[in-house]
């Protein structure tokens, strides 16, 4: 069978939501003025985000690998093979707040916790609700943007290596 993208970046996608509660632990907005109001399965460079729909959180599957995990050949008539697959998945946060220019070091300081709420998702559902072996946030790489109507925007990519066994 082969190796199904679509389960497992709903998986991914879930973790966040899941974590993205008052009463979770970690919780995904915590700390932030603003609690998350959006997390998707999409392409942030190509979706329609508005400044109402931040801060945001998209997922998205950047790049994949496999390799035998046992001898012999893959599919579903043979029951012992296997495979590994190595996916790495793009996390963007984008974060804007309003206000003047004294508020970029808050708006940075949110931006930093909204990173750390991330990885600190993955770090405590290591194993995706049991879909992968094991996944590890990473790197994190901070920017900016700007949003077509102009409103300017903070923004984390988050890399996520998930390690996935299947047949």
């Amino acid at each position: 069978m082969p190796f199904d993208y679509e389960a497992n970046v709903t998986a991914v996608r879930n973790a966040l939501r899941t974590q993205n509660t008052t009463t979770a632990n970690p919780d995904l907005s915590s700390g932030l003025t603003t609690r998350v109001q959006t997390i998707e399965i999409d392409d942030p460079e190509v979706s329609g985000i508005q400044w109402r729909d931040l801060p945001a959180v998209y997922v998205r599957v950047s790049s994949a690998d496999e390799d035998m995990a046992s001898l012999g050949a893959p599919g579903p008539l043979t029951t012992n093979v296997q495979k590994l697959k190595n996916v790495t998945y793009e996390i963007s946060g984008l974060y804007h707040k309003e206000g003047a220019a004294q508020l970029t070091r808050d708006t940075m300081t949110e931006l930093y916790r909204l990173a750390e709420n991330i990885e600190g998702v993955f770090q405590r559902e290591y194993r995706l609700s049991n879909t992968a072996m094991w996944c590890n946030p990473k790197a994190s790489q901070f920017g900016q943007g700007v949003l077509g109507d102009g409103t300017r925007i903070k923004g984390v990519l988050v890399t996520l290596d998930a390690r996935y066994i299947f047949r």
